[in-house]
């Protein structure tokens, strides 16, 4: 039997996206598949970084911009439709056109709407069976164009655990599930398995708190210049990474505070053992990679991103992690808060090569 031939693709919509399907990829490279990834940017340099002899094949983004005023995303976010909508069309013939080149057995999708074939099993992969609007209409209405779409896939991959004890809530428990096949892939993180024995680190000072900043802009500069410029305020050691792969130019360095344009998964990983507290948006995929770690964590949502304000909601409810809202962001009593937050581990079953082995087994291959 030829082994499978895979094409995966990540959503451009923060780096999350990419870098969880790095477990998913590892997973099918592990059962012999040949694997193909399409990407651009940020994204691709990332995927790349991790699998050098994985073919990378460009595919567009969707390239959606933020706004400055939280109270306008939902209407930033509608009035980029027509452009997400052209991105959903042109992935949906790329994919054909790619088809027809490299005959691929499986199409994989990490919230890439249009990137299905009708010839060939199709999997979507998203952690939002209840996409959560500002407004209740909206969120119902969502819900029921998602799950219509969903009939063009052969299954949909949740990087969740089913039943109450979960990540993300109603986002991917909803009371309303759909028709088609489900899966629960567990929980997909990266730093789970780049984590080392010992950080390699060159010395042994601890790091008081490390911001990870990731999402679009321009909300991702925004906060990185807030915790840069309130973390030199504060006279303790920090680190930021600001999620820019591509920038190599875009690193700074103060008395206490240094700024990483970018760090590969096993120098994040040494980072955050290094850190006592960590910074971040809170987006789903982080959650993910920083369970294992057992550090007190401090989200900062996307102003006007209903998921992660849920999520943050969420994770404190269950005395997970604190959160604070961007636009009141004081980063002396967040840290205090964290401080004394009584700590409770997210639970953790990790995703493996034998949960793949048996999500493939529900397709039509």
């Amino acid at each position: 039997m030829k082994p499978l031939s895979v094409c995966i693709a990540p959503l451009d919509w923060g780096l999350g996206h990419a870098t969880r399907c790095i477990p998913i990829i590892n997973a099918f490279l592990n059962l012999g598949a040949k694997v193909y990834i399409a990407s651009e940017g940020h994204h691709a340099v990332i995927l790349n970084e991790a699998f050098p002899t994985v073919p990378i094949l460009p595919l567009r983004g969707y390239r959606v911009r933020y706004t400055k005023n939280r109270h306008l995303f939902f209407i930033t976010i509608l009035l980029q439709g027509p452009k997400i909508l052209w991105s959903a069309l042109n992935e949906y013939f790329w994919l054909k056109r790619m088809q027809r080149k490299y005959q691929f057995d499986l199409a994989v999708s990490d919230n890439r709407v249009g990137f299905f074939h009708k010839k060939i099993p199709s999997v979507f992969i998203t952690h939002q069976l209840n996409l959560i609007m500002p407004y209740k209409w909206a969120t119902q209405l969502f819900q029921q164009m998602q799950y219509v779409w969903l009939k063009n896939f052969a299954s949909c991959w949740i990087p969740d655990i089913e039943g109450n004890n979960n990540l993300s809530g109603i986002l991917s428990n909803p009371t309303k599930k759909p028709r088609s096949p489900i899966f629960y892939l567990g929980i997909l993180s990266r730093l789970f398995t780049a984590l080392p024995e010992k950080p390699q680190v060159t010395e042994n000072t601890p790091t008081h708190f490390l911001g990870i900043i990731s999402g679009p802009e321009p909300q991702r500069t925004l906060l990185e210049n807030i915790l840069w410029e309130e973390g030199n305020e504060l006279n303790k050691k920090f680190v930021l990474v600001a999620g820019l792969p591509m920038n190599k130019a875009h690193t700074r360095v103060s008395a206490k505070g240094i700024l990483f344009n970018h760090l590969g998964g096993e120098a994040l990983a040494n980072e955050i053992k290094k850190a006592e507290y960590i910074i971040c948006r809170g987006g789903y995929t982080s959650l993910m990679e920083l369970i294992p770690f057992d550090k007190k964590l401090i989200f900062v949502p996307t102003p006007g991103q209903t998921e992660q304000t849920y999520l943050g909601n969420y994770w404190q409810n269950k005395n997970w992690a604190v959160s604070f809202e961007q636009h009141h962001f004081n980063l002396a009593k967040a840290l205090d808060a964290a401080a004394s937050l009584t700590y409770t581990k997210p639970p953790f079953i990790p995703f493996t090569t034998d949960t793949l082995k048996a999500a493939l087994k529900q397709l039509p291959l």
